[in-house]
């Protein structure tokens, strides 16, 4: 075999060999009324849940994305009624004080999730279908049925004290993130609001850009 012939062949198996595994635990299937975040309107029951801890995001997103800079958030909801429900992506909003923060588009969390790791094309193709299910979409909740999605957003970067020297504890846990949910009834066409949920910043995020 010729030297021309060989090189490429050596390539294509170091590329194999140097290609890493993605391996991810499915993200809970629980109700909406079992999680420590919940409230109850109008027979409707919304949680979420801030992933915050880098090791669970690992596991359940295959790559550390709080080093990133992303925190996911789980909403669920839970129709304990008779009525139809429409939620919506644009229904959620996060924010801290007068800021509002955007969620990062779920391409951009699977180009830095796919960076952390050498893999082959089926692999990522498969990293984007699991992305791709786990994602909060338009979705209509009928009675005694459970919606789930993971929103993800870009971790917002601390406050800086005015004067280094100086520095103010509050008795209140008021400054961190809060999240509203907007719930549309398609019987009335009534909307109902969840809010605030309260959201526990990562300690050791890294810093996000676009």
């Amino acid at each position: 075999m010729t030297s021309a012939r060989v090189l490429p062949l050596l390539a294509a198996l170091l590329v194999s060999a140097c290609a890493s595994s993605y391996r991810v635990v499915q993200v809970p299937q629980y109700g909406a009324d079992l999680y420590p975040q919940s409230q109850t309107r109008s027979a409707v029951t919304v949680a979420i849940d801030e992933m915050n801890n880098a090791e669970r995001v690992e596991r359940l997103f295959g790559a550390d994305l709080i080093k990133q800079g992303i925190l996911p958030v789980n909403v669920v909801i839970t129709n304990f009624g008779k009525q139809r429900l429409l939620l919506k992506p644009s229904d959620i909003l996060l924010y801290q004080g007068k800021d509002v923060i955007d969620p990062v588009p779920v391409e951009m969390v699977m180009g830095l999730a796919k960076r952390q790791k050498y893999l082959r094309a089926s692999t990522q193709q498969e990293v984007d279908k699991y992305f791709g299910d786990s994602l909060l979409r338009e979705s209509t909740v009928y009675p005694n049925e459970t919606y789930r999605g993971v929103v993800f957003f870009a971790v917002p970067a601390p406050k800086r004290a005015v004067d280094r020297f100086f520095t103010s504890w509050s008795l209140f846990r008021d400054e961190g993130p809060k999240m509203r949910i907007g719930i549309t009834n398609l019987e009335s066409g009534e909307r109902v609001l969840f809010a605030p949920f309260s959201i526990r910043l990562p300690e050791n995020a890294g810093a996000f850009s676009y």
